[in-house]
């Protein structure tokens, strides 16, 4: 199935990393079960650990990102990488490249779709439970997509998992500014109001492997609630 499609699909698979030297190179051998070396793309956040040297010694291709954030990451690979369609997937081991085929296939059924959004609540997450952070998470991204749903009579479930698949030159016109974890928020917004077509596929969200995540909700609850606010508006 993956082979089919990757014959009539121009295709670049994006990894964002922070410090992962435990999960990246299992990842990117992983991922190169599915996608061909040459269309995977590191891009690091200036990881203080061995991280890009191991992308490196495993010929991925890497960028650095401007320090500012997952949002600005985001915005280099749409800049940089010459791809019709990009896949982003986090480094931590949460995303299944097993799923990279369900992302890539509406862009075959649907040729207008501009992003395709990995849900997790039709799949189902490991990560919505538990710890205080983690119900923080999940009660922010039902309330987003509720109103979102609401102001643009959307019927979308998760619009804040960063396991998605985007036509690269749609999203890179709708003038992305966020440069925080409120990006894959941001970009869901500007589809809608730009009458954009989203499409989502189940996903399951698997704990991350190691270590803690980069986003803890609870401090960046004020930054997506002001991106929301001015995607609205403005």
């Amino acid at each position: 199935m993956i082979d089919d499609i990757m014959k009539k699909l121009d295709v670049g698979l994006v990894i964002f990393t922070k410090n992962e030297e435990k999960t990246i190179g299992w990842l990117i051998d992983r991922v190169c079960n599915w996608i061909d070396k040459k269309d995977v793309f590191v891009v690091d956040g200036h990881s203080t650990d061995e991280t890009a040297l191991i992308v490196e010694r495993k010929d991925i291709c890497l960028f650095f990102d401007s320090k500012k954030g997952k949002g600005s990451a985001v915005q280099l690979a749409l800049d940089k990488i010459e791809k019709d369609i990009l896949v982003f997937m986090d480094s931590d081991g949460s995303h299944s490249p097993e799923e990279i085929p369900l992302l890539l296939e509406p862009f075959l059924i649907y040729k207008d779709v501009a992003m395709v959004v990995g849900s997790r609540f039709k799949g189902g997450s490991e990560e919505f439970h538990g710890s205080f952070h983690e119900v923080v998470r999940f009660i922010g991204n039902v309330v987003g997509t509720f109103l979102i749903n609401l102001i643009w009579r959307a019927k979308l479930t998760d619009v804040q998992n960063g396991f998605r698949a985007v036509k690269r030159d749609i999203i890179r016109n709708l003038s992305l500014t966020e440069n925080s974890f409120a990006i894959e928020q941001e970009m869901v917004m500007k589809c809608l109001k730009n009458k954009k077509k989203i499409v989502e596929v189940p996903s399951w969200e698997l704990k991350r492997r190691y270590s803690n995540s980069h986003l803890i909700p609870s401090r960046m609850l004020p930054r997506f609630i002001v991106s929301f606010i001015k995607n609205i508006f403005f």
